[in-house]
């Protein structure tokens, strides 16, 4: 893989850890970092196509709630200034917390195989990005306000991901990525509102729950408008907030569960059926509409974008799993099919 790619990505990854030192209310001693972690990988070979959104991977750590109580962490000053300052997270009962993230998106147009890429077709695209997201959490509500920071083009690497995965397997080599996007720094800003509109009966046993969500997202990658609603049922329901799929300002909310019960080794069995409707206005989309400045391949996107969401998710002990489909409304004015892909998501909380 192409080397300067890598130092990119370390790079990004060096500024968020740049935060400082993470320790504990009444504990000074070093410490691995506890909270919950989050791996989430989505991909179109469930679906039996290679095109489109057709690899997404992301790594999340969510911190313990932040005070200065047993049990507590301390934050970096600047993380406790955002968390208690910043308007849109300021409930009177709130929980705080942060998060971190490192993920790479992968975009192609439907046919990988041409040496010279369908010019009405998507763009081969990438996108390597960090993230940095602060988090105000009651019984009944969750907001999130995230930075994200990344390069699109060659340097993503998502070119050379793409080809070691097909070679890897002995599938045909992709052929078109000389033609992908162009280098483009990117800086993002989102906002997130998620509300528990319909709660469980019971804390155990079989119930039901609804969540809707709102928010937005400024950059010169993607700007635009999205809503949505969750509705959850199944036995012992988890204590969070969804089970959305990859996507900065709410993929944070599958993480936030019952933590002391997770520690315990004791937590319940638990598993429930989801499904997600989302809708997104979009102004802005560097994937399909090219770098912002100079020319490149580019199609025309659609303003308005849908998308279901139907899954499964199990929760046993200081692990929770979930596996659902993703159905994806066309998104360029010349594209032929709709998408589908499969989102698996894997959480932990490792002991302190």
């Amino acid at each position: 893989m192409n080397s300067n790619g890598f130092l990119v990505g370390a790079a990004l990854w060096a500024v968020l850890a740049a935060a400082g030192p993470i320790r504990a209310a009444e504990d000074k001693k070093p410490q691995a970092p506890p909270g919950i972690f989050g791996l989430y990988i989505e991909n179109d070979l469930a679906a039996g196509t290679d095109r489109y959104y057709t690899n997404g991977l992301k790594v999340l750590w969510v911190s313990p709630e932040l005070g200065d109580g047993e049990g507590q962490l301390r934050a970096p000053g600047w993380i406790d200034f955002l968390t208690r300052r910043l308007p849109l997270l300021q409930t009177q009962s709130a929980r705080r917390f942060f998060s971190l993230s490192l993920a790479q998106a992968m975009y192609t147009p439907e046919d990988i195989f041409r040496s010279v890429p369908d010019p009405t077709d998507r763009p081969y695209a990438g996108f390597l990005y960090a993230g940095l997201a602060v988090h105000s959490l009651d019984a009944d509500s969750l907001d999130t306000a995230e930075i994200d920071i990344g390069v699109v083009g060659p340097l993503s690497l998502a070119g050379d991901v793409q080809r070691l995965w097909h070679h890897t397997f002995g599938w045909d080599r992709p052929r078109g990525w000389a033609y992908q996007i162009k280098n483009e720094p990117v800086l993002a800003l989102t906002y997130d509102h998620m509300q528990k509109i319909l709660r469980p009966r019971a804390e155990e046993g079989f119930g039901r729950d609804a969540i809707v969500h709102a928010g937005a997202t400024l950059s010169n990658a993607f700007t635009g408008a999205m809503a949505g609603l969750e509705f959850r049922m199944g036995w012992n329901l988890s204590g969070d907030f969804g089970s959305a799929h990859i996507q900065p300002g709410s993929d944070s909310a599958a993480l936030f569960d019952e933590r002391g019960l997770r520690l315990s080794g004791k937590g319940r069995f638990g598993f429930h059926f989801f499904l997600a409707l989302e809708g997104k206005a979009v102004g802005r989309d560097i994937f399909l509409e090219g770098n912002t400045f100079g020319d490149g391949p580019r199609v025309e996107k659609l303003p308005l974008v849908g998308q279901a969401v139907a899954g499964i998710a199990l929760r046993f002990r200081r692990l929770k799993l979930s596996y659902g489909y993703v159905f994806l409304s066309k998104e360029f004015a010349t594209q032929r099919r709709t998408q589908t892909y499969a989102t698996l998501k894997l959480s932990f909380t490792p002991r302190d």
